[in-house]
């Protein structure tokens, strides 16, 4: 069975995603937490009320108490004077006075450390579950996708941009509903003191909005562009550290130096451009925050010289104006932070975006059946190009497939040698075997079933893989070896290794199989970390092995020692190399050439027809094939 036809085109890693999903996907992280969310609320309106209550004490306290004019027209000021026993008791009492202003300041602070620390709880697991949700789905999405996206990139998806949505909901959110509040409550508080100086105090508010909305759309691009330079930064730098002992070793440090640093210069540049952006907002709206205190106290001093309004309703405006213009000014850093918030949750939404193995229109669908598996392997007429990203130079250039009409048969217990030149399709033939990719065409058999319809974590479940470039984790050599097995006995592990003929090697160590490998085993030599891999794949006791060029590293007595073990043991067994020593004792070879399979036979048969076989004998042996 076939792949399904492509549902979009190919050729791009990630797909941008619209404005949209991206709020969707803000709302999606933190609509589990709206308990928390409404009583920062709550908390953010206590704060605020108590804000506006201390001024308008101040005012009482100076018009009122010091003073003899009325009290301010508010009735929640009224009530409270009256509570306390109304004016003549504050004069009696003054401390009265500054008690209140002191609670209401307390009441204040309290609002906001509940509204920012019951933000930031929802915020962080906000967070956590998305870090989940994104760490889960590129564990599902198609080998097709990473093979096309840059891991330094992605990292940079995972990290960076998800901390800077964790930070925007853990910082800002609470501040844009103090600064909402701020400016629904302030204006109608001021309008009742006094109309006219209220039409200047908020003169400049449509000037402070209109520029605040056009920082907030160049805010967006200038910080994209700087968190894609970080992402190839990160990438770059990903890159030369695992690469550091080949740059070591060719002596390119200066080379790599000259190629991080360009890149590292073009960071600054474009992160200078949104340093510079931020640096001119914060600069004007200072200006503009000055020009409207002035212009309030020039207006309310000569309102308050000819009688018009109180020294203390002065004092409220002035507060007031404060209040009024200071979370709008913060604002702009609201805006900010949501400019970069969404443009991370845009990032992080085109790779959620990706459909994961199972639902990719690459591929021929999940698979439902998990059917025994004895070993029996068939290609028919099976042929298959990798996506248009993956291809070769070569490959696109002809338009060719990477294999073609693609036919034969491995019967169970069978042990079965490739070889071919690089890029001969022999790779890629296991690779369609483990369902890492389905076939354009032609049908692949698992015992008589379709491979496509077999459940592709059941298939994978029942092959031992050794890839070409094994792969260990930073983890002791016994975590290492049982990973595929948490329930293996030690004893167990101990026979895989000794199978793969790295037992002795792992017992002279200090630590034995307790030693921590290192990042990518990088403590162990070549051959000693594809014994350990091999040691893996056989602990798994799957009927099918396969072993990709995997014993490339090892001495010809270690090779010979571990194929003596791989011959005892009862599975069918697919052998990739080009030392032809290492297919000699085969059932039989497959010899691939440019896709295509163009000869089978056991070796001994092989060697007498003098093909490819034979001719790759000869240039590795001369004329010794008696030993045949």
């Amino acid at each position: 069975m076939a792949r399904r036809p492509s549902a979009q085109p190919e050729g791009t890693a990630m797909a941008l995603s619209d404005r949209t999903t991206d709020n969707r996907l803000l709302y999606g992280m933190l609509a589990p937490q709206l308990p928390r969310l409404i009583g920062a609320i709550a908390a953010t309106a206590l704060a605020t009320l108590c804000a506006f209550a201390v001024p308008l004490m101040v005012q009482t306290m100076i018009d009122s108490v010091f003073g003899s004019a009325p009290l301010p027209p508010f009735r929640s000021i009224r009530l409270l004077v009256a509570a306390v026993g109304g004016v003549d008791s504050l004069r009696a009492h003054l401390w009265l006075g500054g008690l209140l202003i002191i609670g209401f300041t307390l009441v204040d602070s309290a609002g906001v450390f509940t509204a920012g620390r019951l933000s930031a709880v929802a915020a962080e697991r906000g967070a956590r579950v998305l870090r989940d949700r994104l760490y889960g789905h590129l564990q599902s999405v198609s080998v097709a996708y990473h093979a096309q996206a840059s891991s330094g990139d992605l990292l940079q998806r995972c990290t960076s941009d998800l901390d800077t949505i964790r930070r925007f909901f853990a910082i800002q959110l609470s501040e844009v509903g103090r600064a909402l509040a701020m400016v629904v409550l302030a204006i109608p508080v001021m309008l009742r003191l006094h109309p006219g100086l209220t039409m200047v105090a908020v003169a400049l508010l449509p000037v402070a909005f209109g520029f605040t909305y056009r920082f907030f759309a160049d805010v967006q691009k200038a910080f994209e562009r700087s968190d894609e330079a970080e992402a190839e930064l990160s990438a770059l730098l990903q890159e030369h550290l695992s690469g550091i002992r080949v740059v070591r070793a060719f002596a390119r440090e200066p080379w790599e130096f000259r190629r991080f640093a360009r890149r590292n210069e073009y960071h600054r540049r474009v992160t200078m451009k949104l340093l510079m952006l931020l640096a001119r907002y914060w600069g004007t709206s200072t200006v503009l925050v000055i020009i409207q205190l002035g212009a309030v106290l020039v207006a309310g001093t000569l309102l308050a010289s000819r009688g018009e309004i109180t020294v203390g309703a002065l004092l409220v405006f002035l507060m007031l104006e404060q209040m009024l213009l200071w979370p709008i000014r913060q604002m702009g850093m609201v805006l900010a932070d949501l400019g970069k918030a969404r443009v991370a949750a845009g990032r992080i939404a085109e790779i959620l975006a990706q459909p994961s193995e199972d639902a990719d229109p690459q591929l021929a669908g999940p698979g439902t059946l998990q059917p025994p598996v004895r070993g029996k392997i068939e290609f028919r007429n099976v042929s298959f190009a990798y996506p248009a990203g993956q291809q070769s130079p070569v490959e696109r250039e002809a338009r060719a497939p990477t294999i073609a009409e693609l036919s034969f048969t491995i019967e169970s217990g069978q042990t079965i040698g490739f070889l071919g030149a690089t890029g001969s399709g022999k790779t890629t033939v296991l690779m369609l075997l483990a369902r890492l990719y389905d076939p354009d065409s032609g049908e692949i058999l698992i015992d008589g079933v379709d491979i496509t319809r077999i459940e592709r974590r059941w298939m994978r479940r029942h092959i031992g893989f050794v890839m070409q470039e094994p792969f260990l984790f930073a983890r002791t050599l016994r975590e290492n070896i049982s990973l595929v097995r948490r329930s293996a006995h030690e004893m167990e592990v101990f026979a895989a290794a000794r199978s793969a003929a790295i037992h002795e090697v792992i017992e002279s160590f200090q630590e034995g199989y307790e030693t921590p490998v290192g990042e990518k085993g990088v403590t162990l030599s070549g051959g000693q970390k594809q014994r350990v891999a091999i040691a893996r794949a056989l602990l798994t006791g799957s009927p099918i092995l396969v072993f990709d060029d995997s014993l490339s590293a090892v001495d010809t007595r270690t090779d010979a020692r571990i194929r003596e073990a791989l011959f005892e043991r009862q599975a069918t067994t697919i052998l990739v190399s080009h030392r032809t020593t290492t297919l000699v004792r085969c059932d039989k070879v497959f010899v691939f050439d440019n896709g295509r399979l163009v000869e089978q036979d056991s070796p001994r048969s092989l060697l007498s027809t003098g093909g490819h076989f034979a001719r790759t004998w000869q240039q590795q042996h001369g004329a010794q094939n008696a030993d045949l």
